[in-house]
């Protein structure tokens, strides 16, 4: 790739100005000598930190596979990428329980990001069954579905508000499982496609719930018969038939409790909303989210599991985003009342064999 330079790049030659200038006082003043070398100092570390940054721009493009469509493009990705990352590296000083760094988000403006990975407000979940909770019985201190066989690859939604329909093939998923049968990768785009009379609108959003009833119908078919295209599309009523999992019900577990939420994902993975368009989920690449995301619901996941023996006790959640992000692929979220951090108590549901 040819080398380009950029137009806010520290100019060395006003570098060479200031050491000239310093040398041409220190005879006379020697506190004007001092200050501009203390300029000449400030200007070498603005330019070995902008070298830095460049590097980690070509790393971050071949890693990614980013693609720019003229110089002036290249360029304003370049700045928005330093402002990210001198974002996150100002984030890492403070002290928090989770780290900022580089994502396949970091080209993109606050705004940007928004608009293409989190675009849909989630409603309160409607009038339904609620889930069964009984306060007096205790929930394991740990729970990952992982390591019991129950959760299938992250997968990725693209540029597609789609995030509502992984959510629910996860749950799905992890519940046809645990009633018994073969962990399958189930189909999002049928969701996508052929639940529009439920209310869902693909890649414009939806919600798990109305998903839920659909699949209650319905059934899925499996990933690899209804392949997943990250775009919106006709029903195809010839796949959808060839039914790889059911679900009898679904149930909505109470909102704002963190303990029936918890007894909730100890029998299974639970879908969520959360609030996602905050640096806490573009920049995330580690740790626990304790604060700085909000409650504005904008995104669909899915919690498989917990510990309550760490300090802060923390959710697992699986995200759909591809595995390069985050935690390979997830991001854990302190445990808190209420609305919980990011508004992960406030819309929780889940499926019933």
């Amino acid at each position: 790739m040819e080398r380009v330079y950029f137009s806010d790049k520290p100019e060395t030659s006003n570098k060479k100005k200031v050491v000239l200038g310093a040398l041409a006082l220190v005879a006379i003043v020697g506190v004007v000598a001092t200050v501009a070398l203390y300029s000449s100092n400030s200007t070498n570390y603005a330019l070995r930190q902008y070298e830095i940054d460049e590097q980690e721009f070509f790393g971050f493009i071949a890693k990614y596979n980013k693609v720019y469509d003229s110089i002036d493009e290249f360029n304003a990705r370049f700045k928005i990428f330093r402002d990210n990352i001198a974002f996150a590296r100002v984030h890492n000083t403070l002290g928090k329980t989770y780290w900022l760094g580089i994502t396949q988000f970091s080209d993109l403006t606050h705004d940007e990001f928004k608009s293409r990975y989190t675009p849909n407000a989630y409603v309160p979940n409607e009038d339904g069954p609620v889930a069964d909770y009984n306060p007096d019985m205790a929930a394991p201190s740990s729970v990952d579905w992982r390591t019991k066989g129950a959760v299938t690859a992250v997968k990725n939604q693209g540029q597609c508000g789609s995030c509502w329909s992984f959510s629910t093939t996860g749950a799905v998923e992890g519940t046809w499982f645990l009633a018994g049968h073969t962990l399958v990768s189930l189909s999002e785009q049928e969701l996508m496609d052929c639940s529009t009379s439920y209310g869902n609108k693909g890649c414009d959003g939806g919600l798990m719930t109305s998903a839920f009833k659909f699949v209650v119908q319905k059934g899925l078919t499996t990933e690899s018969n209804y392949p997943y295209k990250a775009e919106n599309g006709e029903c195809n009523t010839t796949l959808e038939k060839n039914v790889a999992a059911k679900i009898s019900s679904y149930a909505i577990v109470a909102a704002k409790n963190s303990n029936a939420l918890m007894a909730a994902v100890a029998t299974k993975p639970v879908s969520v909303a959360v609030e996602a368009d905050q640096a806490a989920w573009q920049s995330y690449v580690g740790g626990i989210v304790s604060s700085n995301c909000g409650t504005a619901l904008d995104h669909g996941v899915l919690i498989v599991g917990y510990d309550n023996t760490n300090s802060p006790p923390y959710w697992i959640v699986k995200n759909s985003w591809g595995p390069s992000w985050g935690e390979q692929g997830y991001i854990r979220i302190a445990i808190s009342k209420g609305d919980g951090v990011c508004g992960i108590n406030m819309n929780p549901s889940y499926p019933i064999a």
